[in-house]
């Protein structure tokens, strides 16, 4: 029953995000406080409320308040964007603006209404928001920065390399546009580190923690469910409903496979800045703005996913090998500081 409650509220959460016209609503309460997502949290807050008042229970299984984080961890984060980031942004945005522009604005928004909606969220699970905290600690940052650098360098080598193997060399073109190119990389990087702060941070993680209590006891059965889950969440809410139905179903295969990449990556590096980075970069990929080689007549010679392929590979190509690097020196630090201990007690007993 509780994975049935935890399917279902994912689901929801997905549908949300393209049907969030149809939430029933109150005509006597305002928008925000009298429509049927609101009245859900309400309800389980006062389940959250009751069972930290109850407290851990010993025994086998999981009760309907143990997974109320989850679950208002799916339906606050909605509440709050479907709710509020129209409003503060068109409150706090320039007049004026164009329409492109404010595009790229409202994603930079976002991503740090985000980041500020996951601070929030992090307190309705301590065990959760610990160890997504140590995946984004300030000192992951700098490593992460130089892996994605080896990364889209490593892109543009391989790509280049095999056009002039192939007798057809091509040359690099650097995108242009301005302020708005500024807005798109901002934006774009702000939104993939906050999409990963929630999707492979605290859903990932929250997954797992409840994941031994519903049956599944082995680390990998816990972390394939917790990558399927998130990343089927992540394929709905970026699914564009307006498109014929074979195209959306080749998008929820793309995304998906993006967002279980993304999670295993971060399952391998242990590292939300290395993910944010690639997911940002894939991002910029997209939308042009990053470089890009052109044909003769200036035209793109390769399409977006040549680049988004390659990227992925040499993604866990570096994640794998730095992994491996900090797996050998702590086998290192380890064996030396038992040499030491084993030294100390020889001199003692000596």
């Amino acid at each position: 029953m509780a994975w049935i409650i935890m399917v279902l509220f994912v689901f929801t959460a997905g549908l949300l995000r393209r049907f969030h016209d149809g939430i029933p609503e109150s005509p006597f309460l305002h928008p925000l406080a009298g429509n049927l997502l609101f009245a859900g949290i309400f309800v389980l807050l006062l389940v959250a409320s009751r069972e930290r008042a109850v407290g851990a229970i010993p025994g086998p299984g999981v009760r309907l308040g143990s997974l109320t984080p989850l679950l208002l961890m799916l339906l606050i984060e909605k509440w709050v964007s479907l709710g509020f980031y129209e409003p503060l942004f068109g409150w706090i945005s320039r007049p004026g603006t164009s329409e492109i522009l404010a595009d790229a604005q409202f994603d930079a928004f976002t991503g740090i209404a985000l980041l500020a909606t996951c601070l929030l969220l992090g307190r309705l699970s301590t065990p959760t928001r610990r160890k997504t905290w140590r995946r984004i600690h300030p000192l992951r940052l700098p490593l992460a920065l130089l892996q994605v650098f080896i990364v889209a360098v490593g892109t543009y080598l391989v790509l280049g390399l095999l056009a002039a193997a192939l007798g057809n060399p091509l040359k690099l073109r650097w995108p242009t546009g301005g302020t708005l190119l500024y807005w798109v990389i901002a934006g774009q990087a702000l939104v993939a580190f906050g999409e990963e702060v929630y999707y492979r941070g605290l859903l990932y993680c929250e997954v797992e923690r409840l994941a031994p209590r519903m049956g599944l006891r082995t680390p990998v059965a816990r972390r394939w469910v917790a990558v399927g889950l998130t990343s089927m969440l992540f394929a709905m809410e970026h699914l564009d409903v307006t498109q014929p139905w074979d195209v959306v179903a080749r998008q929820t295969i793309f995304i998906a496979s993006l967002g279980a990449l993304f999670a295993l990556l971060v399952a391998v590096s242990a590292n939300l800045y290395l993910a944010a980075g690639i997911h940002a970069w894939i991002n910029w990929l997209l939308l042009g703005a990053a470089p890009h080689f052109a044909d003769a007549n200036g035209a793109p010679a390769l399409p977006a996913g040549t680049y988004i392929g390659v990227t992925l590979i040499l993604a866990f190509i570096v994640a794998f090998a730095f992994g491996r690097r900090r797996s050998v020196h702590s086998v290192k630090t380890l064996q030396e500081r038992m040499g030491r201990r084993g030294t100390t007690r020889t001199l003692d007993r000596a």
